[in-house]
């Protein structure tokens, strides 16, 4: 018996490095993707990735453009990853609904929502989910949440002037955050966490979705630590992660509402009008898209990117204006004639038209670029990039952050400017084609009207 063990592993100890060795020498000479240009570590292991993401803590988009620097336009990120820097094929990346494109399963399981549309890796599965959630994210629909919206404005401005009166600090980044969470919370669910009202403007919710985004590089090299964390009592994990712990409570607060409003459909009562929620429930979905664990998937998605990126946006878009007089003057210039009282009703597609403000919006989403991090997409064809063919079914991506910082698109792309975009619709300039902080194509953000 004792033969039998040291036996065992004494071919364990041969053979784990026979097989590291093998596959290293797979990956660096006789892979797909072995002639795509690259740092040979970056192209042996993904440890390469894990260093400067989780080490590094996010450093890994700096050291791709690096990459970019030393080989050119066409990199391999990692063992199975190619990316693109050329603003010319992002839309063959990042294709219309014509051009099927997956998601990367390895890369989307960090989010811990494996059935919400935003991870759903199949295209044919997720233009099923997009579209069930399309009508409520239309121009339309935001139109008929008016009312809902300028609530919560009106709410914000009045902490805004308390704030004022009592000569405090405020965090703008925590205020702007409560604002997008309490309109998504109440456009999803019917009712809202009243972040607003709270003196901190429940800062801590902020918190436990920037948790998530950090623990993300760290969750796609190991991915079975989202089951061990969601497994623990709270109690246990608030002595070893507070953040985690959190987190696991803002799922458990979500879960609540979806599992109300799940269990009221199912009863024949009466879910809230015009929600989110009421829609899909209501709507044409299959069974199986309607279960709770799949619409808790879906409104956790719904929180994290309509609470944050959206809070974001405005932080920058406040900071640039307010630390440039010339544009806060020109800014309040077309405000000017604000529209009140009996026609507040329009004040929506008013504002659309106010061409200063609209530059300005654009501008700071420029800054913004949506996701830092890329968004590999999967074709199901071979797919040509000058002398290089990439193999179907290889995640390919490319970074927001770099083609809103191209120069050769944006002259000094540093320099918050609206001007550059009034002056491109002047003189005719398709500057708009290049804005992808929603991304584009199919999986474009559904929240960008």
């Amino acid at each position: 018996m004792a033969t039998t063990a040291s036996g065992v592993i004494l071919f364990l100890l041969l053979a784990t490095p026979v097989y590291f060795i093998s596959l290293v020498i797979y990956r660096l000479y006789f892979h797909p993707l072995a002639k795509i240009p690259g740092p040979k570590l970056a192209a042996a292991t993904s440890w390469y990735e894990f260093y400067y993401d989780v080490v590094g803590r996010g450093a890994f988009c700096w050291e791709i453009k690096r990459m970019h620097d030393e080989y050119g336009p066409i990199v391999r990120i990692n063992p199975s990853e190619v990316h693109i820097l050329d603003t010319s094929f992002y839309d063959e990346i990042y294709a219309p609904a014509s051009k099927k494109r997956d998601k990367y399963a390895d890369y989307v399981v960090f989010l811990g929502v494996p059935t919400g549309a935003f991870a759903t890796c199949p295209h044919d599965h997720h233009r099923i989910r997009r579209k069930a959630l399309n009508v409520s994210f239309s121009k339309k629909a935001i139109y008929e949440i008016e009312d809902l919206i300028q609530s919560k404005v009106h709410l914000l401005c009045d902490r805004f002037r308390d704030i004022a009166r009592r000569n405090k600090v405020v965090r703008l980044d925590a205020a702007f955050f409560a604002l997008a969470n309490d309109i998504i919370t109440e456009y999803s669910f019917g009712e809202g966490y009243d972040c607003l009202s709270k003196n901190d403007f429940q800062e801590s919710f902020k918190g436990v979705l920037l948790t998530a985004v950090e623990a993300g590089a760290f969750i796609r090299q190991f991915p079975w630590v989202v089951g061990i964390i969601k497994s623990m009592p709270v109690l246990v994990l608030r002595r070893i992660s507070g953040a985690f712990a959190s987190l696991l409570q803002w799922e458990a607060i979500v879960n609540k509402r979806v599992e109300t409003l799940v269990a009221a459909a199912r009863a024949g009562k009466p879910v809230a009008d015009k929600s989110v929620f009421s829609t899909l429930l209501s709507g044409d979905l299959p069974p199986e898209e309607k279960s709770f664990q799949r619409l808790s998937d879906e409104g956790k998605s719904l929180m994290g990117a309509g609470s944050e990126t959206t809070s974001w946006t405005l932080t920058l878009l406040m900071w640039y204006v307010m630390r440039d007089a010339r544009v806060l003057a020109k800014l309040r210039e077309d405000l000017r004639d604000m529209p009140d009282g009996a026609a507040e009703s329009s004040l929506l597609k008013w504002l659309e038209r106010r061409r200063y403000l609209s530059a300005v919006v654009t501008e700071a989403l420029r800054f913004d670029h949506g996701a830092i991090g890329r968004l590999p997409r999967i074709a199901n064809e071979p797919l040509q990039y000058r002398d290089h063919v990439i193999p179907a079914g290889t995640p390919l991506s490319s970074t927001n952050y770099w083609v809103h910082m191209d120069e050769t698109i944006f002259p000094n792309p540093a320099t918050f400017s609206p001007e550059r975009w009034l002056e491109a619709e002047r003189e005719g300039v398709p500057l708009q084609k290049y804005m992808v902080s929603f991304s584009k194509g199919s999986r474009q953000c559904v929240g960008q009207k």
